[in-house]
């Protein structure tokens, strides 16, 4: 059988080959059985509409027995379980339930990736997005792992581990709000970001609009804020709306993550819901 991705250099990995690889082991293209469409990376979604050029690779970590993780080319691990659709996406730091799934093979060279926190199995949704929802193992949640030979693999930056030092203080001038979707939404256009944490924690923030007031509390990796206090401006415009909804998400938050440069804060089910930047 011919595939329509990297005609050359490829090889099907079977269940026993991949089980006995080294967490090191070459990286892989995930395509999906059904149409032979190749799964890429959209805004940190994980979607099977991709072709040749744009096919996302992922690195193997075996766990135990089937089970298996998928790293990212930026470190991060493949999470299930975003939204209530619960999708696939990267960007995770760890491995725990969301992000471990076990190979259940086909006949051939298919296979089914089930997401041990939900126990479904990952299939594709109308729009050609990864989802851990099948409660069976039908034709559309059965994938394709090739490899892509170590001499093409690219170099990839260490996943983070720790958190590195760095000062909470001062304006944090990039700001998004995480929808339930997994995706940021940027503030709109024109807007002018102020997301300022004081030297005692105190947090001042405002697009231009009214002017939301809160205290932030970090001990570890838990984080929250306040309750948030919002001037009475009717500017109705976007500015107003995305400020409210910035209100509401900061009183979300239950801890923190640092990623390259950013902190994503976090829910109580640890789905991201504000991101801030400097």
């Amino acid at each position: 059988m011919r595939f329509n991705i990297f005609s050359r250099g490829l090889a099907i990995v079977g269940l026993m080959g991949l089980l006995s690889l080294p967490a090191a082991a070459a990286d892989i293209v995930l395509q999906w059985a059904s149409n032979n469409a190749n799964v890429t990376e959209r805004s940190g979604m994980l979607v099977a509409v991709g072709n040749t050029r744009d096919a996302a690779r992922f690195e193997v970590v075996r766990l135990e027995g089937r089970r298996i993780a998928l790293r990212a080319q930026d470190g991060s691990y493949v999470r299930a379980g975003i939204g209530p659709d619960t999708l696939l996406g990267t960007g995770s730091p760890h491995i725990r339930g969301w992000e471990t799934f076990e190979m259940d093979p086909h006949g051939g060279d298919t296979y089914s990736l089930r997401s041990v926190q939900n126990g479904k199995y990952v299939t594709v949704d109308p729009r050609g997005q990864l989802a851990a929802s099948a409660p069976m193992r039908g034709t559309h949640a059965q994938f394709r792992l090739i490899t892509v030979p170590d001499r093409q693999r690219p170099s990839r930056p260490p996943a983070q581990t720790s958190t590195p030092a760095f000062n909470w203080t001062g304006n944090w001038g990039q700001l998004w709000i995480i929808g339930v979707d997994g995706r940021g939404v940027r503030v709109p256009h024109g807007a002018r970001v102020r997301f300022d944490i004081g030297r005692d924690m105190n947090v001042s923030a405002s697009l231009g609009c009214n002017t939301l007031s809160s205290r932030m509390s970090v001990n570890g990796r838990n984080a929250t804020f306040s309750r948030v206090m919002m001037t009475r401006m009717a500017c109705n415009n976007a500015e107003q709306v995305y400020e409210q909804n910035l209100a509401s998400a900061m009183g979300a938050v239950r801890s923190w993550e640092y990623r390259e440069g950013q902190i994503a804060f976090l829910d109580a089910s640890g789905r991201r819901v504000l991101q801030i930047a400097r």
